[in-house]
């Protein structure tokens, strides 16, 4: 399911919201989430779990793949490093399916 099927499928849920009125609810609430996400403290997820991503400094080295497909030796600057506790009811769901 897309997001405009998901904002879709709740509107059909709730006869009084409209598909304008869940999409801009829908958004500015992952906005809001992402902000936090970005801070890098740890992110209450309603019925999943908590997410946490921190930017760590970057140690060794990479081999990337340039644009010409020739590979690169780089140095790593930064990290990003995300961390995930899921909630034991939404773990035993994904097991479900």
């Amino acid at each position: 399911m897309n997001h405009t099927q998901r904002v879709a499928h709740v509107a059909r849920q709730r006869r009084s919201l409209t598909k304008a009125l869940v999409r801009e609810a829908v958004e500015r609430y992952l906005e809001a989430l992402a902000e936090e996400i970005a801070k890098g403290e740890w992110v209450d997820i309603p019925y999943i779990g908590k997410i946490q991503v921190m930017r760590e400094e970057g140690k060794g080295y990479v081999s990337a793949i340039m644009p010409d497909g020739r590979r690169e030796r780089r140095q790593v600057k930064s990290r990003l490093r995300t961390k995930m506790r899921l909630y034991a009811r939404f773990r035993r769901r994904c097991k479900e399916v």
